[in-house]
């Protein structure tokens, strides 16, 4: 498990820092306009160019302004982007250059509130983090090739969310963008062709559906209409040309349906550009509603295969995420995704003697120990070569 912030030691600050997001450089990269924060190591001579310094111990010194990270930041590269309070006393890290996953946090506010949440919705006012949001896509280095935009639901804020897109599309065209959305607001079809009309090349959104019928849909959103718009909203997309997901968070209610689930997207959706079953994250709100929404993953291999054969019979792309290898259906390994973020993502002590380890995604370190009751090793010459 990574940690993405901790308390720092600010030396030789005379202002309080601004702006508040920074890319992290090496020495060799100079003074630009944009903030750059260069990482000073032991290797290096350093020349007072930057604006700020970063150090990883008291010990190095710092031609200018500098921050000491805390010892739970020493993972920091030249290419990572982080906040810095403007007293130089916090740093989180809000892009990971070297990680496999990076999605930007857009609001905490959501339509729907769904019974295993992993990001319980707020009310609280939080645009700012859609100018956040764009600081960070303009500091953004050449290697960054994809990136995801997350909330809450990110289309409440109808005007934001165009405005970050086109900025996207502007600043940094070369990067995949897949935006997790409820899809309500698409079923508006205004806002759904002020969407297509950004224009950014390699866009997805991933929406979830979870049964193959209303009233049950409704209830695991809590949302009186969900299914409804939502499914309008999955027509008006495909219709602007627009790339769609569709999620499944497979838990305890949609495991009885999982198998009709798939016959109503081979039938109904069968345009859409993958499907996403997704293991459940045991926390959030899935925490006190676990007696309602926790099935070991064990228990529902047989659902789980029957939805993919269908799928796959329909030609419709599937992937599997945060499924551990040693209780997935071993038919399904080829379509198991390493998905779970570097930053929560781990291993258990036993894992270090599986086969298989380096292809499967660990655990959810934000689940604790809500975790499936048949976790084991797999000893043998078992590895899954076509695993993604």
């Amino acid at each position: 498990m990574m940690k993405l912030s901790g308390r720092a030691e600010p030396n030789g600050l005379h202002d309080r820092i601004h702006p508040n997001v920074w890319r992290v450089c090496g020495a060799e990269e100079g003074p630009a306009d944009l903030p750059l924060a260069c990482l000073v190591t032991d290797e290096e001579v350093i020349t007072p160019t930057h604006h700020l310094y970063l150090t990883r111990s008291p010990g190095i010194e710092a031609p200018g302004p500098a921050i000491q990270l805390p010892a739970e930041l020493a993972h920091l590269v030249a290419g990572d982007i982080i906040g810095i309070t403007s007293d130089g006393r916090r740093v989180t890290v809000l892009w990971k250059s070297t990680a496999t996953h990076n999605s930007l946090l857009l609001t905490e506010q959501c339509d729907n509130y769904c019974l295993m949440c992993s990001q319980p919705p707020k009310t609280r006012e939080d645009a700012w983090l859609f100018e956040r949001a764009k600081r960070i896509v303009s500091l953004l280095p050449p290697s960054a090739h994809s990136m995801g935009l997350t909330g809450g639901e990110p289309t409440l804020h109808a005007d934001a969310l165009i405005d970050l897109l086109e900025h996207c599309r502007d600043t940094t065209p070369w990067i995949q963008l897949h935006l997790l959305s409820n899809g309500r607001r698409f079923a508006d079809v205004g806002f759904a062709c002020r969407y297509a009309r950004v224009g950014n090349t390699d866009i997805m959104a991933g929406i979830p559906i979870y049964a193959p019928e209303p009233s049950l849909h409704d209830f695991i959103v809590q949302a009186r209409g969900a299914f409804d718009e939502t499914i309008r909203g999955i027509l008006n997309l495909a219709s602007l040309g627009q790339r769609v997901e569709i999620r499944i968070v497979v838990q305890r209610h949609t495991v009885p349906v999982l198998a009709d689930l798939a016959v109503f997207i081979a039938r109904n959706l069968p345009f859409i550009d993958q499907v996403a079953l997704m293991g459940l994250e045991m926390t959030g709100l899935a925490r006190p509603n676990f007696t309602e929404v926790w099935i070991d993953p064990a228990d529902y291999q047989a659902q789980l295969v029957q939805a993919t054969q269908t799928l796959a019979s329909a030609h419709i792309v599937t992937k599997i995420y945060n499924h551990q290898l040693c209780v997935l259906d071993r038919r399904l390994w080829p379509i198991a995704v390493r998905s779970i973020s570097d930053w929560k993502n781990d291993y258990l002590d036993f894992c270090h003697e599986c086969s298989v380890r380096d292809a499967c995604g660990g655990v959810f370190t934000t689940s604790g120990n809500r975790l499936s009751q048949h976790l084991r090793p797999i000893l043998g010459s078992h590895r899954p070569a076509s695993a993604v």
